[in-house]
């Protein structure tokens, strides 16, 4: 499942943020993998990073491999992976020549190879993306898109057959299937608009939909989360860097999951884990956990990027 979104303030401060929904019960920490960490594609290769990350992830408990679903670099690229059912077409078999990846390998290689979105946009003709199992403790193969941003832009690369390519992300918001250009034209025929593209009359619907206090969509269905989330974003006046981190937060509770103790154990019990809030011009993660609901906020400083050498898993605050 999960709820993203790209954020820039009225000082021109860059935000990404999300919230983590998935049945797993492993748990989700903050972890920092270092530059030189060698990672495993899932395809009996390994790959090592360039650049620094700190970002959310876990231990799977049969893989010796940090499994990453978002974070920042060294750079200041983000990237979040975020589930899409029903709409990926990977490959079957690696292709000689090519980058080949599993999906859930994909985040490592934008995130520790590449210092913007324009470089991964250049790289993108040289990966294949199959579809085996990274190597977890599920054996199960993934269906992902992704959305990315640095202080210049924010795109979603979705897997859906051919060549992979990026598109703009205009609403600045990414949920699961459909896929961002179906979101798009249900958002506004939600407003009362036609066509796929975000255009000035959808943001003035937007405006219009928050000013007025209308009822937003509600709800665990990925659509009703993207319009929730897009009205949100969208139709509230531009806030400032001392309003962000509170309204963000609180609009990534308002998209998250409810988590149940009964249903623990079942593979079909989608629940939110943790919201993260990442500033990209201080590389600080802030990340707040359902079993604490305490905010960690962690910088990935120069000093971390050059000194640290191996992968750390931080304690949940």
């Amino acid at each position: 499942m999960c709820t993203s979104l790209t954020y820039l303030d009225t000082d021109d401060q860059h935000y990404f943020a999300r919230t983590m929904d998935f049945p797993t019960t492993t748990p989700w920490r903050p972890i920092f993998l270092p530059r030189h960490y060698q990672w495993p594609t899932g395809l009996a290769t390994e790959r090592t990073t360039q650049y620094a990350i700190l970002g959310g992830g876990r231990l799977p408990k049969h893989f010796s491999s940090c499994l990453m679903a978002d974070g920042i670099n060294e750079a200041g690229l983000t990237c979040a992976e975020l589930y899409l059912p029903h709409a990926v077409n990977y490959a079957t078999e690696s292709v000689p020549g090519q980058i080949n990846l599993t999906p859930q390998a994909f985040i490592n290689w934008v995130l520790g190879e590449h210092a913007s979105v324009a470089a991964v946009i250049a790289d993108l003709p040289r990966i294949n993306l199959v579809g085996a199992s990274w190597g977890d403790d599920t054996g199960e193969v993934y269906p992902f898109h992704w959305l990315l941003s640095d202080r210049q832009t924010s795109v979603v690369i979705e897997p859906t057959g051919g060549p992979l390519t990026a598109q703009p992300n205009p609403a600045g918001v990414l949920t699961n299937t459909p896929i961002l250009v179906d979101h798009q034209r249900r958002l506004n025929r939600y407003l009362g608009l036609n066509g796929t593209q975000i255009t000035a009359a959808t943001q003035q619907a937007a405006q219009q939909v928050i000013q007025t206090q209308q009822p937003l969509p509600t709800g665990p269905i990925p659509t009703d989360r993207f319009i929730h989330m897009a009205l949100r974003r969208l139709g509230t006046a531009q806030l400032s860097s001392e309003q962000v981190p509170a309204t963000i937060f609180r609009w990534l509770q308002e998209v998250s999951l409810p988590y149940a103790a009964t249903r623990r154990t079942l593979i079909s019990h989608n629940y939110t884990h943790y919201r993260c809030l990442i500033q990209l011009e201080t590389r600080t993660y802030h990340f707040i956990p359902r079993t604490t609901g305490r905010q960690q906020s962690l910088t990935l400083t120069p000093e971390m990027a050059t000194d640290w050498q191996t992968p750390y898993v931080f304690p949940a605050d």
